[in-house]
Formats: structure tokens, sequence, C-alpha cells
């Protein structure tokens, strides 16, 4: 694989230029919010210098000589390969790949089955030592954690609270990315192919990575298993109790809550972030499954 071009960097990072879709998403922190964190006792020792999500990423391709910072990639769906100081290793759905700072490297999404994947840039002097537990007992920087929901969920968080660019949020992103790394070398050590006839770890990674879009329960279907549309709707109600669009359309509604909580955005901002071309149908979806609109819980909870 031949290296890309170099690109303009920020805040360290040398982000590939691979043109971002509408359900894509990239935040790069600001060098002078990073130069301040980095100096807070609360979150120094691993920050976030950026962060991004990229669906079905035909054609992303990097490579770095000598990288100022730490990357961590974890695939969804799809597939890619990356070589790290010559070593050539495939990425499949449910690993993460593990780029350490100076070591050379690059990576590239499979031209048939693109990866979809989260990525944050890192530093701090304990990424390595996460980096370490993450990949504890397996010789690789491409290590099998699974796909998990509460991976995907805080990944997602991540991006949002690390595009508000103020410093407590800042060390909010901090602590997060933190627990996500922990996560990850917790669950490493419990991965193990499932013989269940669905898996609902991965429907639920699923359904959290596409919560910014519309989806119908065909497309689901088909990126979460081999069997046939009736069984994986009978199979996900007797593991869950409720349909998965009923359970897609009560994680938007969370999200929505949290959104609620820690940002400023109104009413129209947040449907449309996750999908919604109205906000008043949104308002009323929130009503039905809250019991109040979505303006009445932030009074509530702002009260609180």
């Amino acid at each position: 694989m031949n290296l890309a071009p170099r690109t303009p960097t920020y805040a360290g990072i040398e982000t590939s230029r691979w043109p971002l879709p509408e359900t894509g998403r990239r935040v790069i922190l600001p060098q002078k919010l990073v130069d301040e964190m980095a100096a807070n006792p609360l979150c120094r020792d691993c920050l976030p210098h950026g962060v991004g999500y990229y669906p079905r990423a035909a054609g992303h391709r990097m490579g770095r000589r000598n990288p100022r910072d730490h990357l961590l990639i974890y695939c969804l769906s799809g597939a890619g390969v990356a070589r790290r100081e010559g070593r050539r290793q495939a990425v499949q759905a449910g690993d993460v790949l593990l780029l350490r700072e100076g070591e050379r490297h690059s990576y590239c999404a499979d031209r048939h089955e693109p990866w979809s994947i989260y990525w944050a840039h890192l530093g701090g002097h304990a990424v390595a030592r996460f980096f370490d537990e993450i990949a504890a007992g397996h010789d690789d920087f491409v290590v099998p954690v699974g796909l998990h929901p509460r991976l995907t969920e805080d990944l997602n968080l991540l991006l949002t609270v690390a595009d508000r660019f103020k410093s407590q949020h800042f060390v909010y992103a901090a602590n997060l990315l933190q627990s996500i790394l922990s996560f990850m070398a917790l669950v490493h050590h419990q991965h193990r192919d499932r013989g269940a006839a669905l898996d609902i770890d991965r429907v639920q990674a699923w359904l959290q990575a596409h919560l910014h879009e519309r989806i119908d329960l065909d497309e689901l279907v088909a990126a979460t298993s081999t069997i046939s549309r009736y069984h994986f709707i009978r199979e996900y109600r007797r593991q869950t109790g409720q349909t998965p669009m009923q359970a897609f359309q009560r994680l938007k509604i969370s999200r929505a809550c949290y959104l609620l909580d820690i940002t400023d955005w109104n009413v129209g901002e947040i449907a449309s972030d996750l999908g919604y071309d109205d906000p008043y149908y949104f308002s009323r979806l929130f009503k039905k499954v809250m019991g109040v609109p979505p303006r009445d819980y932030r009074r509530e909870h702002q009260a609180g």
C-alpha cells in the first residue's frame, strides 16, 4: 500500500482527505484547547485530539510516516487492511486497530466491502498503557473486541461532547475516552464467537451507529445477520421483548434526552441530528415515549 499524500496537521493530527458524507462526522479539537487541557490533572494523561465516524468509507485510505499521536480505529462493519512498521493485518467488524505514536503505518478500506469505522486520535502519557491493556495476551495491533452497543453509544457521545469546544466538555470527553479504552480492554478478554441465532450485541451496536439516519428493517437484517426477516423479528422480540424498530426509536429518544441535558441545541437541531426532518413529528414521538414534550423535559431537568 502506498502512503497517501501528507495532509495539513491540526492539534498534531494528520487527517485523511476522505470526503465526508452527510452521515459522517469529523471533529478536530482546537490546538489551543488541547494545550490548555494538557495541563489539567483531571484529563491530561489521556486526551482526545480528534474523533470521527466514517460510514461505508469506500476509497478511505491513509498513511503516516512518523505520527505525532496515537490512533484508535474501531470497525463496525465491512473490512479493511492495515500495516504497521511493515507488518500487514486484516481488519473486520468487531476489531479495534491500535496505532501508536511514532510508528509508521498505513491503512485502507476494503474495495468490495468498505468498512464503517469510528476513529480517535489520542495523546497523553496513559494512552500507551491503555493500548497495552487492550492488546494484553494478543501479539497484534488489530485486536478483536466484538461489537458492543456500549462502545458504539459511548463513541457517539464522545463525538457530540468533543464538538462543544469548551473546557468543561473536554474534561468529560477525556474521561469518557478513558472509559471507552477500559471497556475495550475488558471485553477483549471476554470476546468469543456467539452461536445464537441472532447476536443482539451486534444488532444494538449497528443501531447505535446509525442513530443519525433513517433506516428500514431490511437494511438492518442484511447488515447484522444471515437469517430471514421473519426469524430476525421473532428472535429479536424473544431476546428483548420489543421489535427492532421499536428499539431503534427508543434509542433515538434516549439520545435526544442526553442532548437536551448537555447541549443548548433547540428541538429542531436535535431532531435533525437524529434523522427527523419534521421537528413537530419528533416532538410528538418524544412525548409518546417520555410523557412530556422535549422543551418540558429540558425545563424540568434544568430545574432539578
